[in-house]
């Protein structure tokens, strides 16, 4: 696991471009600390920081073949790089390392044009080939891996991160792109992250996952094309019982664990006590490796799985640590887990994510986790409203009455208390009684309507552009509701939200994290299974059957719990002093977004009562403004009050 960057530019001298790559690359130094490195040509300055993993001595970056005509810089793990590497010296295709980044490097000389059909595994790499003249830019299926591009006439740099990409903002050249994007910013207060290929800056764009990026140096031209595309398996047509389900899924799964573990330095694995990641511990544990499991806890039971995880470490005979998340380490880390992101990202379980990576990075370089399970078998609460909003749909008087009847429900109360998740879910199932579908998962997806978090914004102009985006994206799928709603979850909410928030946190910390359900074959069969195997009445029907074999049905059958922190509780308590220095006309004058009329002389404070994640949104983007347009860092810190670090309380099984 690594950070990217390069720069290729006609307006610049090569010393210049020395420069400039080497302090694109120190930005990133955090994804990468083990080792940098520079090249630059006539053409182009590559960099890179190596976290190594696979071939510690002999996968340093970038790479070249023998004659130095063609380059890499690879951030990523490959996990069937054995089996390609085999064939390729059947071929008679000379190896002089064990690393994956020579395998794609010699794929690509075999078969410059399907190079990724071959893969298998999560990747961000630019490949540059210089007697083509051409630059080649490509990102992973599903974008596990983060890329940015930003691009000028006769110019063009890339980086993991937007940090990396702010160290060219003063140049004339590229300075325009960095013009704040506004309707990226209301629809992060909306929806808690920027969706689709969109940044917080204007004229720099995420590549889409499952996309090559192509630019020739002669003429500047570009292209961009996608090699893969989300499509159901044949073989899951012919599933007709949950038994068959599982007999398809399961060794599916524990193929791609098996090719996750591929390391050369010892993993952990993150065990949430949820059917996910129990079923990546326990078929790590079926290979005869019992890794250390790590689990966060929360003295709010309302947020507490350690129960359930330490039940399912103890069944799995695992080593087994919890972190505790309560308000002393939120105090003292806080600032540094919104640091770690280059963009505004209001998704408040990151902060737990932090926490977690950062105590696990302390002894080690690599963890497995459980992301995508529900996003593949239909696992979250507005998947489950998908039939209850068909059955209504011949009744259209009483779902308009029904929908009356929730809405009446109060909209907000503490959400420590153990109804205020059952409050939540009672609103989103009255969102969800929409007469159109694609507004259905529009109102399902966000954290509050457009027209809700308006009042925030100092110009709304361009407000609805994401909304019809993401209308687009649901209108250009095919199939059932069902289908339509978790093609654009895994096309837009996954890489943006809940891959953004693991590749951040874990990066900031060192750390690489696997998704072993991100295998694409799986995620092929997963998406074909009929919906009475993967929603079923309670979601995840086959992944729960295959749970229960290891687990039993009690821990099998109970309901999703979910990752969350009491933001409410903070914004009343700790954090109030903050907000009341945020939200003063100068600081939110010189961002420019949010309006002084809504936010400022503390009239912050309404919208705790009303609808606090949208005021947490509106707290992390203008501390983000504070962070890279205002102050810097230390600003953040400042304002957050945080002090020195103290040690993680953790309890380790006896």
């Amino acid at each position: 696991m690594c950070g990217i960057a390069g720069l290729a530019a006609n307006f610049l001298e090569r010393s210049e471009r020395q420069a400039l790559i080497s302090s694109m690359r120190m930005a990133i130094s955090h994804r990468g600390p083990d080792s940098g490195k520079d090249f630059s040509d006539e053409n182009i300055s590559l960099g890179m920081q190596r976290l190594a993993i696979i071939d510690l001595p002999g996968g340093e970056q970038p790479m070249f073949i023998e004659d130095d005509s063609i380059a890499i810089v690879y951030n990523g793990e490959i996990y069937n790089a054995a089996s390609i590497r085999k064939e390729l010296i059947k071929q008679g295709i000379p190896f002089y390392t064990r690393s994956d980044t020579e395998v794609i490097l010699r794929l690509y000389q075999q078969n410059t044009e399907k190079v990724e059909q071959h893969l298998h595994g999560m990747w961000a790499f630019c490949i540059y080939d210089k007697p083509k003249r051409r630059i080649i830019l490509s990102r992973d299926r599903f974008g596990i891996k983060p890329l940015f591009i930003a691009q000028v006439e006769q110019g063009l740099a890339f980086s993991s991160e937007l940090d990396s990409l702010l160290q060219l903002c003063h140049l004339p050249h590229f300075f325009p792109l960095f013009s704040l994007n506004k309707s990226a910013a209301h629809a992060m207060l909306s929806w808690s992250y920027i969706p689709e290929d969109a940044t917080i800056f204007s004229g720099i764009r995420r590549l889409p996952p499952a996309t090559r990026y192509t630019v020739n140096l002669d003429g500047w031209t570009a292209y961009q094309s996608v090699y893969w595309e989300l499509q159901p398996s044949h073989d899951s047509a012919y599933v007709r019982t949950l038994s068959e389900a599982c007999e398809l899924i399961e060794p599916l799964l524990q193929k791609s664990i098996q090719g996750h573990l591929t390391s050369d330095v010892p993993f952990a694995t993150m065990l949430s006590g949820g059917i996910d990641s129990s079923l990546v511990n326990a078929y790590i544990t079926d290979s005869g490796i019992h890794p250390t499991a790590y689990s966060t806890g929360s003295l709010i039971s309302h947020f507490d799985e350690t129960e359930h995880a330490k039940q399912t470490a103890k069944l799995l005979d695992l080593p087994h640590q919890i972190v505790i998340i309560d308000d002393e380490s939120i105090c003292k880390t806080l600032a540094e887990a919104l640091l770690a992101h280059d963009e505004p990202f209001g998704d408040s379980s990151s902060i737990a994510a932090w926490i977690l990576c950062k105590k696990i990075s302390e002894n080690y370089k690599v963890a497995l986790g459980g992301d995508g399970g529900d996003e593949i078998f239909a696992g979250y609460a507005k998947h489950r409203i998908i039939p209850v909003r068909d059955a209504l749909a011949t009744f259209p008087y009483v779902r308009k009455v029904l929908k009356k009847v929730l809405n009446a429900f109060p909209r907000r109360i503490d959400r420590t208390s153990r109804w205020s998740e059952l409050l939540r879910k009672t609103h989103r199932i009255a969102r969800g009684l929409e007469e159109d579908d694609a507004l259905t998962y529009v109102y399902l997806t966000q954290i509050a309507s457009l027209e809700v978090t308006a009042p925030l914004l100092r110009d709304t102009s361009s407000a609805s552009f994401f909304e019809a985006k993401a209308l687009e994206r649901f209108h250009q799928a095919k199939g059932e509701q069902l289908y339509r709603t978790l093609f654009c979850d895994l096309s837009n909410m996954l890489p943006n939200d809940m891959l953004t928030k693991m590749d951040r946190a874990s990066m900031a910390c060192s750390l690489e994290v696997r998704v072993p359900f991100l295998d694409h074959s799986l995620v092929e069969a997963g998406l074909g299974l009929p919906a009475s195997f993967t929603l079923g009445k309670r979601g995840k029907e086959v992944l729960r059957a295959l749970h229960a074999k290891w687990f039993g049905t009690e821990l099998a059958s109970r309901p999703k719990q979910g990752w969350g922190v009491p933001v409410e509780q903070w914004l009343r308590t700790w954090l109030a002093p903050c907000c009341d220095e945020l939200f003063t006309e100068k600081r939110i004058e010189r961002l420019g977004l949010l309006s002084t009329k809504t936010l400022g002389g503390g009239r912050w404070r309404t919208w705790v009562q009303h609808n606090p994640q949208i005021l947490w949104n509106a707290v992390v983007l203008s501390l983000w403004g504070e962070a890279k347009l205002g102050k810097g860092p230390d600003e953040v810190r400042s304002l957050l009050r945080v002090e020195d670090s103290k040690p993680f309380r953790v309890w380790k099984k006896q």
